[in-house]
């Protein structure tokens, strides 16, 4: 069933063109991300669909009575709601089922600590968040996402993650996140030169073709490259020295150029590696030492006894719930914020280079060029010579945080901090960081919601569990989760007959029911319903693993998974429900 067909859709500013005469349709209960670099035009193809700004040129069909809940990176809320009356003000309360998933929404996502305050009152990542389970829970046919996650912790995307994941629901998604678009999607399509190219498969699929697609583009460089020699030749020779035609051939010559030039910047632009060219600030034995570090903030521990001595290229991912203290942690370690109670010793050869959440602008009278003077680092990361003397204000946000990381990077930090550095940039852009951050020779503190940028980058974890407790976890990010579900499924499964014995008691003297023989027998049957559904949700992920798989199969198999992984969610509900009542 057809939901959205776009036809010869265009889309200009002044003389840049950031979507030209594209087509493409998108169909029930398909799964799509859109991917492209920095200022290409992500944000506007969706304001385009959404009809929020006026196309150049082409249509847009969108199915009669499809619903579409849309997500733009601006919230745009009624700020004169408090979020409970903003939330439940929704035609589709009448139905419980909706009441109970906008429930489970607000836990996941925790906005029942401010449920009655006002909207004008939230901070931008809490209206972010509001913004986000109001699209969700309006129940609309097709979902447009544009960067879901940024702004949510850990906890809450890997929530969003399933929820995406299970439900039958048709979905347009811009994010950088890649885990959401190998696990979760069925479609690619990648906006390049203002063009749509659809990859059918998930994120290694489109991989895979985009490596070949490259390659065959380094090959036609090189051919155009030597014609353009050729011809160059032919035009440098003076008009006697010419053969008649010159006129066709000039023009020929001008278009090769302007081909040659093209692609010419697109390899440079996908394949440019950050290979910073400059020096490397030694660090002495001597580092960087906390001990028994402790901080209240407004009644709030941050620390309470935290000690760690940093060593030599030491790469530390920060991870835990918003607000428990990550950001604040860093600034003290830099001076930026007092600490209560501390022993501190900072080496003498550490140069700190922070790199913060915050709005970044620039003058409106500096040039690229005039933030950052290297135009060889410039290109390094990513800025063509074409791009290097326009206005830095005017750059897209996502180029704005690119520059800005350059201009701590050229500082030549050798104890480097990122909070949350891949918001904002694209696929390219975080691969190059990610290149540069591998033989970066230094301590790297990252602060992240990327989970893959985590797994790739830091060696072990500091865990903030709240209330000034810290764990440090000496694995990846997917081994830490990988450990809290097995740890889960013991506490669930694993437990003696005694503690079992013991819970039962304190519930009945709670007052609670026990259960009907009916329910026990219900019970048991859940709990093997349960084990059959989880072997069948394992057998498919096994064949996915298998690149040989077929689209048809991959298609049948996706639905069959949906339905499996649906009724465990609605088995596992029930016997939750049961037995804390047994």
């Amino acid at each position: 069933m057809l939901y959205l067909k776009i036809t010869q859709l265009s889309k200009s500013y002044t003389s840049k063109v950031l979507v030209d005469h594209v087509d493409f349709t998108i169909s029930r209960w398909q799964k799509i991300a859109l991917v492209a670099k920095n200022g290409a035009g992500k944000s506007t193809l969706l304001k385009l669909i959404m009809k929020e700004v006026d196309l150049s040129d082409g249509s847009i069909e969108r199915r009669e009575k499809v619903s579409i809940g849309y997500l733009s990176q601006d919230t745009r809320l009624d700020e004169s709601k408090t979020v409970r009356e903003f939330l439940f003000d929704f035609d589709t309360m009448q139905h419980w089922e909706r009441e109970i998933e906008l429930n489970i929404a607000i836990n996941k996502l925790r906005i029942k600590p401010y449920l009655d305050q006002v909207i004008w009152s939230l901070s931008g990542w809490e209206k972010k968040r509001v913004a986000l389970t109001s699209v969700l829970m309006g129940n609309p046919e097709m979902l447009i996402l544009d960067e879901p996650t940024n702004h949510l912790d850990l906890d809450m995307i890997e929530w969003l993650e399933r929820y995406l994941k299970n439900h039958r629901i048709t979905l347009l998604m811009v994010t950088h996140d890649r885990y959401f678009l190998e696990r979760v999607c069925s479609h690619i399509f990648e906006l390049n030169r203002g063009k749509i190219i659809i990859f059918p498969g998930n994120y290694s699929y489109y991989l895979e073709q985009k490596a070949i697609r490259e390659e065959n583009e380094r090959i036609e460089v090189h051919k155009l490259k030597q014609l353009y020699r050729k011809e160059l030749s032919w035009i440098k020779k003076s008009p006697s020295g010419r053969q008649t035609k010159s006129n066709s051939r000039q023009t020929r010559f001008e278009n090769i150029n302007d081909q040659y030039d093209a692609l010419k910047d697109v390899v440079f632009n996908e394949q440019a590696k950050l290979t910073l060219s400059m020096g490397h600030r030694v660090l002495w034995w001597k580092i960087l030492k906390l001990k028994h570090i402790k901080k209240i903030f407004w009644e709030k521990k941050i620390l309470a006894d935290f000690s760690h001595e940093f060593r030599h290229n030491e790469r530390i991912g920060i991870i835990g719930k918003n607000g428990v203290g990550k950001s604040t942690f860093v600034r003290m370690i830099i001076g930026e914020e007092p600490i209560d109670s501390w022993h501190m010793q900072t080496g003498e050869t550490v140069v700190f280079g922070h790199y913060q959440q915050k709005e970044i602008h620039f003058p409106d009278d500096k040039r690229v060029t005039d933030i950052v003077q290297d135009r060889t680092l410039l290109e390094q990361f990513l800025f063509p010579p074409n791009q290097q003397h326009v206005f830095a204000e005017n750059l897209s946000g996502g180029e704005k945080r690119r520059l800005h990381l350059l201009t701590i990077l050229q500082q030549r930090p050798n104890f480097l901090i990122l909070d949350e550095p891949t918001n904002d940039l694209d696929l390219v852009t975080i691969g190059v960081l990610e290149d540069f951050l591998m033989g970066y020779k230094g301590c790297l503190i990252v602060i992240s919601h990327d989970r893959f940028f985590m797994d790739k980058i830091t060696d072990h974890l500091f865990i903030f569990e709240g209330e000034g407790a810290v764990k440090d976890f000496w694995w990846t990010y997917s081994e830490y989760k990988e450990q809290g579900t097995q740890n889960t499924k013991k506490e669930i499964w694993g437990k003696n007959k005694e503690e079992i014995r013991e819970e039962k008691d304190e519930k009945n003297i709670e007052g609670k029911n026990k259960l009907s023989y009916a329910e026990k027998r219900e019970l048991d049957q859940l709990a093997k319903d349960i084990h059959v559904l989880e072997k069948e949700r394992d057998e498919i992920n096994a064949i996915f693993n298998h690149k040989d798989v077929a689209y048809d199969d991959i298609k049948a198999l996706s639905d069959a998974l949906w339905i499996i992984l649906r009724q465990l969610e609605q088995k596992e509900y029930r016997w939750f429900e049961l037995s804390a009542r047994e």
